[in-house]
């Protein structure tokens, strides 16, 4: 269907969609995926049982996740003025520095996680997260390559409670954020903000 100026109508297509989903019998709310971040109730869900795990090592969480960071993208660290001098990995491990800077990144996480269901506010949260890195001019593949180390820090750190589930939602939540993110440090770059 398209409209006056002939372009396609997607809200007609999403509501038939809506509609239709709605009067089968295995459809639930549960496998409707967000409009905004494309994520189901059952994977927010996932999201939100997992974290909770981490909430209660948040600290050791942001440690263990930048010091494997920086182990598999040694270029990285040179990109934080404070840590780009620590050569030693477990000195590095125990630096009030580090560790104050793992547990402010795993408190943006839980921030995000906490709006899983206010994608407006998740966005702008995001966003804010694109334009802040991008005054600090960092590279835009650093978000690409934390994802698969997020990933295998989770799996560490949660064993079993980190779930295939878990970990394929995780999977779609951070390749949204990373678009996000990098779509806002686009933005930035474009205007000269650097």
């Amino acid at each position: 269907m398209t409209n006056q100026a002939g372009q396609k109508d997607e809200s007609f297509f999403k509501q038939l969609w809506a509609n239709f989903t709605n009067i089968l019998p295995f459809s639930s709310d549960n496998d409707v995926p967000d409009e905004a971040t494309g994520l189901t109730k059952e994977q927010k869900d996932q999201i939100k049982k997992s974290w909770d795990v981490v909430c209660t090592i948040k600290t050791k969480f942001g440690v263990e996740l930048f010091a494997k960071f920086f182990e598999r993208h040694p270029a990285a660290q040179q990109h934080f003025a404070q840590l780009k001098d620590m050569t030693d990995l477990e000195v590095l491990k125990k630096s009030s520095k580090m560790r104050a800077h793992g547990y402010r990144v795993v408190s943006a996480f839980c921030s995000l996680v906490e709006n899983l269901d206010t994608p407006d506010i998740f966005i702008e949260l995001l966003t804010n997260t694109g334009y802040s890195h991008s005054l600090r001019t960092v590279p835009h593949h650093f978000f690409e390559d934390l994802g698969p180390v997020f990933l295998d820090v989770m799996t560490e750190q949660l064993g079993d409670k980190f779930t295939p589930k878990a970990k394929e939602a995780w999977g779609l939540a951070y390749t949204f954020m990373c678009k996000v993110i990098l779509g806002a440090m686009d933005e930035c770059e474009g205007q000269g903000a650097k």
